[in-house]
Parts: C-alpha cells; sequence; structure tokens
C-alpha cells in the first residue's frame, strides 16, 4: 500500500473499508483505490502531486462523488478535496469566490442572500464547484444559461508539475479576493506546463482547426473531449482546463459570474401524445425565450405514475417550460402566449403564475426519485447512455431511436431531459440477476452511440465522458481530433498521474468493466455496500465518505 508523503498533515487511509467508501460514485461503477488522501490545504495537495510523480501513483481528485461516468473513481490515490471549501463569498457586483470543494447549494444560498445566483443549476445541490468545473456541468436552466463554462471568470489550479496556477478568461480581470502573501508565495506566473504547451501544442491546436470545425458536435452543448473549439476561439487555456475532469490539473478555487435572481417566473406544462410534432412544440418555446423546456418520457411517467396527480396514459412526453421575466406581467404574457402557441398541439397544457404553482407542476420532474428509491435490491439504476445530446430538430429521432435500442437489448429503460437544448439523460433498469446483463447494456450502449453520431450529436452534454465514454471517443471525433485530445493530456500531465483512462481511454478499455453489479463487480464490505445503496437511493452524495466506514 502507498505511504502518506513526508510532512502530509492531511488524513491518508489505506484501511479497506475506507477504500471502498470511495470505490464508487453516483454512476454505474465500482473501482477500489489503493488509497483515499483527505488534504488539509493547498501544501498538502502539492506534497500529494509531488509523491504521486515520485512513486507512479495515479490521483483522482473527488468532490461529493455526484459524478456519474466514471471520473471520480480510479485505482491510485483518490483526493477527497471536502477542505477547499472556503474561501465562499457572493459579492455584491456580482462576483464569487470559491473553493473546489463548496458545494452547488451553498454558493446559491450565499448568493441569493444578495439577490444573485449562479445560472448554471445542476440537479445535485451536494455537486462541488470543482466537479462542475471539471465536467463542464449545466442544468435544467442551460437553455438560457448554457453550462457552466460562460460563467467561469479564471480557476486556480495545481498543475502535474505541482506549480499553482491562475488561468484566467482573457476578457475577465481578476476581482475582489486577490491572493493572501501565503498564497503569492505558491502562485506561479510562470508554469513548466504552460511553456510545454506554447513549445509542443499550441501550434497544431491551431493547425487544426478546420478538422475541429468539420468533427465537433453540432449541438447547443457538449462535454466531451477536450473543448478545442472553444480554446480556439478565445485563446485562454482556461477553455482546455474547464470540462477537463481532473485530467489537466486539479482546481483548486474559482472566480465566477452570479446573475440577478429574475423577479417573475411562470411555468408552463404541456402533454404530448404525438412525438412527432416534439421538435416543433419545444422549438417555438425555445423561439419564445424559455429558461428552460425540460422533458419526462412515458417511460419516466409509468414509473413515477403513482406519485402524479393526474392520469398519465396515453401520454409520450410532458414538457415543463419556465419563462423568467422582469416584471409579473410580462411572465403571465410570456406563458400566455406559449400555452396559445402550441397547444393545438398538445392533449393538455397547464399555466403555473404563483410560486404554489409551479412548485407543484415541478414536483413531477422529481416524482421518480421515490419510485428509484423503491427499487428492490435487484433492480439498479445504471447510467450506460445517460448523458446525450443532439441537435434540437433530432430529437424525437433520437428518443425514439433510444427506445428501439433498448428493445433490441431488452434492456428497461427510464428517459427525461433538457429537451430545449436535445439533451436525455437515459437511466437502465436493470435486473441484476440475468446472467447476460453485461451483454445486454454493451449493445445498447453501441447501438445508442451509432445513433448519436447519425445524427451529429455528442455522448455527453453535461457530466463528461470519464471512463464510460473515453473509448466512444474515436468514433465521435475521429483519429485526429483524438490525437490533438493526447498532445494536450501530454503537455499538461506527461508522466499521465492525473486520472488516467478518463477521456483518453487505457488499454484494452471497456466501457463495461468494472461495473458495481453483477459477478465481476469487486467484493467490498457488506456494511458499506449497504450504506453506499442508500446514498444511490437518497441521492445524498453530501455524505462524507470517511463515514461510511
Amino acid at each position: 500500500m502507498p505511504r502518506a508523503p513526508s510532512g502530509f498533515r492531511g488524513r491518508f487511509l489505506t484501511d479497506f473499508a475506507t477504500r471502498a467508501a470511495y470505490s464508487e460514485g453516483a454512476g454505474p461503477y465500482r473501482i477500489v483505490p489503493r488509497a483515499v488522501a483527505v488534504p488539509r490545504d493547498l501544501n498538502d495537495l502539492l506534497a500529494i502531486v509531488r509523491h504521486a510523480t515520485k512513486a507512479g501513483e495515479s490521483l483522482t481528485p473527488r468532490g461529493a462523488g455526484s459524478g456519474i461516468p466514471g471520473n471520480n473513481i480510479g485505482r491510485g490515490i483518490v483526493v477527497d478535496l471536502r477542505h477547499f471549501a472556503t474561501p465562499l463569498s457572493a459579492y455584491a457586483e456580482g462576483i464569487a469566490n470559491v473553493g473546489a470543494g463548496v458545494a452547488w447549494r451553498s454558493l446559491d444560498r450565499a448568493a441569493a442572500r444578495r439577490g444573485l445566483r449562479l445560472a448554471p443549476n445542476p440537479s445535485s445541490a451536494f455537486c462541488t464547484i470543482g466537479g462542475m468545473v471539471a465536467t463542464n456541468a449545466a442544468g435544467a436552466r442551460s437553455l438560457k444559461a448554457g453550462s457552466i463554462r460562460r460563467w467561469v471568470r479564471g480557476v486556480e489550479m495545481v498543475t502535474a508539475d505541482a506549480e499553482v496556477g491562475w488561468f484566467g478568461r482573457s476578457t475577465a480581470l481578476r476581482m475582489r479576493r486577490k491572493p493572501t502573501l501565503a498564497e503569492r508565495a505558491v502562485l506561479r506566473a510562470d508554469l513548466t506546463a504552460v511553456r510545454r504547451f506554447q513549445a509542443g501544442g499550441s501550434a497544431e491546436l491551431l493547425a487544426g482547426r478546420p478538422e475541429v470545425a468539420a468533427r465537433f458536435p453540432r449541438t447547443r452543448k457538449n462535454s466531451s473531449g477536450y473543448a478545442l473549439d472553444h480554446y480556439l476561439e478565445s485563446g485562454d487555456l482556461l477553455d482546455l482546463i474547464i470540462g477537463s475532469e481532473g485530467t489537466l490539473g486539479i482546481v483548486t478555487r474559482a472566480e465566477l459570474t452570479l446573475e440577478q435572481v429574475p423577479v417573475a417566473t411562470a411555468t408552463v406544462l404541456l402533454a404530448l401524445d404525438d412525438l412527432g410534432a416534439l421538435p416543433d412544440v419545444v422549438s417555438s418555446l425555445v423561439g419564445m425565450d424559455a429558461a428552460a423546456v425540460e422533458l419526462l418520457d412515458r417511460s419516466f411517467l409509468a414509473l413515477a405514475a403513482p406519485h402524479i396527480p393526474f392520469s398519465v396514459h396515453g401520454i409520450e412526453v410532458l414538457l415543463l417550460a419556465d419563462f423568467e421575466r422582469n416584471a409579473d406581467v410580462a411572465a403571465q404574457s410570456a406563458a400566455s402566449e406559449a400555452r396559445d402557441a402550441v397547444s393545438v398541439r398538445c392533449r393538455y397544457v397547464e399555466t403555473a403564475l404563483t410560486q404554489q404553482d409551479r412548485g407543484r407542476l415541478w414536483a413531477i420532474r422529481h416524482a421518480a426519485s421515490p419510485a428509484l428509491a423503491a427499487l428492490p435490491a435487484s433492480r439498479r439504476s445504471l447510467q450506460i447512455v445517460e448523458d446525450g445530446c443532439v441537435p434540437v430538430a433530432a430529437l424525437g429521432r433520437y428518443l425514439e431511436g433510444v427506445r428501439t435500442a433498448a428493445r433490441h437489448a431488452r434492456v428497461e429503460i427510464v428517459a427525461f431531459g433538457h429537451a430545449g437544448d436535445g439533451h436525455l439523460h437515459i437511466n437502465a433498469l436493470a435486473d441484476t440477476r440475468q446472467p447476460d446483463l453485461t451483454a445486454r447494456l454493451a449493445r445498447l450502449l453501441e447501438e445508442v452511440t451509432a445513433l448519436i453520431i447519425e445524427l451529429h450529436g455528442t455522448p455527453s452534454g453535461e457530466h463528461g465522458d470519464g471512463r464510460l465514454r473515453a473509448p466512444l471517443l474515436e468514433r465521435v471525433y475521429g483519429s485526429e481530433l483524438v490525437r490533438l485530445f493526447g498532445l494536450v493530456k501530454r503537455t499538461f500531465d506527461p508522466a499521465n498521474i492525473l486520472n488516467p483512462g478518463v477521456i483518453l481511454p487505457g488499454d484494452r478499455a471497456d466501457p463495461t468493466a468494472n461495473l458495481k453489479v453483477g459477478p465481476r463487480a469487486a467484493p467490498i464490505p457488506e456494511e458499506v455496500e449497504s450504506r453506499l445503496r442508500e446514498i444511490e437511493r437518497s441521492g445524498a452524495w453530501g455524505t462524507a465518505k470517511t463515514e461510511l466506514a
């Protein structure tokens, strides 16, 4: 087992129960690490990076563990960033300075006291700011707000060379919280990783601009691969770091832009019994400047039916659309306009103007949670094809194709997502007693991946590639762009110590290996497994994993 670095003051844990507690995230995988490090501060983190380089250990940075595609688990040392929960400051001019370990919910509360918010709103209240930056996360408001990329002004990051640098947006000066004297002592302006990139990477990326333009997905959102397209547009290394899933460095702090909370919001619920009407209805709502257009598929409605206060029989999809405006009358007018424009294509339309009525409609979006929590031990929700995003015009074809792929694979699914972005989350409700479960899941992944490529989509709209989608990227982007991805990785992390196997697959990578269910699942203590299952059921990812041991 690895040993703690000399002078390390945090917790360095190698007992099996603790390692088992960090073997899973919210997704389908289980990989037991060799050790867990909980650094107290930046100096501890630097010591861990130096130790990993010297010992040839891999490092997997981790926040709450709510990430899905396997980017928060690894075989080496898992680095729990919980102590990087300061600063937590939201300023009246719309700037936030936050540590990577700050939970989104904590920032949201701090910002709300000033009438502000971080516009991207992930479904997991426990996910951390570091995790959001690492995956280029988004949420229900992504239709209007986009992903977190456009809200990040700069990040502090520890590189694989054990150096600390500030990567800022060239159009946004660092504001408010200046580095302390202690922080200035370790912050470097001339980073070794940046020099390597400038010497061996930037020119090749510029030469690859035509291939990037031709091969990158034509979608409203994308968290797959390294963001070469955004880097080529901005020239900011920050755009390569956002969405890099801890493979280029470990983000420790971020400066973010906040926005004013809207004065008024109205919600429209629409029920469609014709899937063919879906693209036109969604496009109409998007054209009316909706802030969110969420989709609940018939599979979701069937699962959640006992918790929905009306009959869902015959409904193909349910849509929830929010309209945010600067006055009550403007929000009401937008909702009425939307209802009048699309009601002819809908079986049922309902408008909610008060906070109470809006809450009642949006509660339907969360109605599947108690049903999923009540699944028997032999039924598990596994996110194998959970983050595909296609052009909005292709959304109906994508949903129908996913349903067909599920029938072919004989896997029950639950589908929901962000219709305004053409983005769906698919959960496979797997029967873990089936001896051919892995083969069924592999077929589902194969057919859905082929469908996404056919529709010029991306396999990840907001969760990142992790270990799940890394082996698929050459099919999505082509060999030349994957070569450029590798070039970026090597210039930042030449020893490959940072989250190896994420974004760029390792040797013999198999997306269905290391599942947390089935006969090949790595054995872990029964009590730890039971508590991880309870976290999975309740979504309580804010639970400190060291407590599970």
